[in-house]
């Protein structure tokens, strides 16, 4: 009978600590939602094996599917398995054949005392199926439980992937992938208000908002509106929101500037200061940018600005690196020196020093030049350096999209 609650465990002392981001959680969730199934609670646990035990054992009767990453390494803290056996009230034994296989890892290592660790990963909790691994050496569990299953599968997500993919097979996928609209230059509220006016008391789509820096997402779930429904939905919540949903099917704000460029059959370039790079950066992390984006300048210096991108001495003498007129001849400076169609240029104070009493830290000035001309625009960015950068990488990359659409 297929599952339909649902419970995620990771397990790992540097995930509660902090030293390590716990990724798996969403990764299985995402798999589980495109399988209908419903994830009731996820859970971080310490290597504490009395915990892990309770936890899974409060779980395991409350809900129908417990997965479960971590733990089953050939470490000291690697307790999972027989913490989970000790929740079910089973034994574990030997496998052979896994143990064949994890031989020749034994040699590998120099303090013969490693050999228990890494061979303890052949421990197979009574009446488990296997899931091999892929990568790594620990394999994944599959074990009955009154209401279901427990899933064990390894910590490191590239380890775990495989495995996951393996069930998500067997999951099958009967829920519509999510639609995912991005906005960016407003607020996680106002985009909530926006998609909820649309949706009102409707229960068959489900909606999240995650908001970042420079990045609000709207996702709306199938909760048995079917695809066309759902695709409807979206596109009605993308026209209530407005200009700023800049993409409906989860596609990046780089993305969405180069797939605009490619359509316009123009080439892109940047001149950066603050953001050292950044714009240029999120350009080229698509693959394919290569065809539209050009080349850029990282013109950190006064000096690199008026040698590289012929921003006259003068003008950065009169008015400041950080100003209007710097922001306007570094885009015809750049646009000028790649020989690109449309260009942008961002000059700022990111912080923590450097600012002054007419230009605090978060000034901002940006600069678009292209076939209409060249527009300047100044933002004020609360928030520290990190924050102010990401937040002005968003703006530059909008400014060109508002732009190529003829804002």
């Amino acid at each position: 009978m297929k599952p339909t609650s649902a419970a995620i465990v990771t397990v790992g002392s540097e995930l509660v600590t902090g030293l390590l981001v716990d990724t798996n959680t969403a990764e299985i969730s995402l798999a589980l939602a495109r399988a209908a199934i419903l994830v009731d609670e996820a859970v971080s646990v310490p290597d504490d094996s009395d915990l892990v035990s309770a936890t899974l054992a409060r779980l395991i009767a409350n809900v129908d599917l417990v997965v479960v990453t971590g733990g089953l390494g050939p470490t000291h803290d690697d307790i999972t398995r027989q913490a989970a056996a000790r929740a079910l009230g089973v034994r574990t034994t030997r496998d052979r054949d896994i143990e064949a296989g994890l031989n020749q890892w034994v040699k590998r290592h120099g303090d013969p005392r490693a050999a228990s660790q890494v061979l303890s990963q052949a421990d197979v909790i009574e009446g488990a199926r296997v899931l091999p691994a892929v990568k790594g050496t620990a394999p994944g569990l599959v074990v009955p439980t009154p209401r279901g299953s427990l899933i064990l599968l390894p910590g490191p997500p590239r380890e775990m992937r495989p495995m996951l993919e393996t069930l998500s097979r067997e999951w099958g996928d009967e829920s519509e992938p999510p639609a995912i609209l991005r906005c960016t230059g407003t607020t996680e509220s106002d985009v909530q208000l926006a998609a909820q006016d649309v949706l009102g008391g409707r229960h068959d789509i489900a909606l999240t908002v995650l908001a970042a820096p420079g990045d609000v997402r709207v996702v709306l779930f199938d909760r048995g509106a079917g695809a066309g429904t759902l695709r409807e939905v979206s596109e009605q919540v993308a026209r209530a929101i407005g200009r700023a949903c800049y993409s409906t099917d989860g596609s990046s704000l780089a993305e969405t500037v180069l797939r605009l460029a490619r359509v316009r059959g123009e080439r892109l370039a940047t001149a950066e200061s603050c953001t050292g790079g950044l714009v240029a950066g999120a350009l080229t992390a698509v693959p394919g940018a290569s065809d539209v984006y050009v080349g850029g300048v990282v013109a950190y210096s006064d000096d690199v600005k008026t040698s590289l991108l012929s921003v006259p001495s003068d003008v950065i003498a009169r008015h400041g690196a950080v100003s209007e007129e710097t922001a306007r001849a570094m885009a015809e400076g750049v646009l000028a020196a790649c020989g690109a169609d449309r260009s942008v240029s961002v000059t700022g104070v990111a912080g923590p020093g450097g600012g002054t009493d007419d230009k605090p830290v978060g000034t901002v000035w940006f600069a678009v030049s292209g076939p209409e001309g060249t527009v300047a625009e100044m933002r004020s960015f609360p928030g520290d350096r990190e924050v102010v950068r990401i937040r002005s990488v968003a703006v530059a990359l909008d400014l060109v999209r508002r732009s190529i659409e003829g804002e």
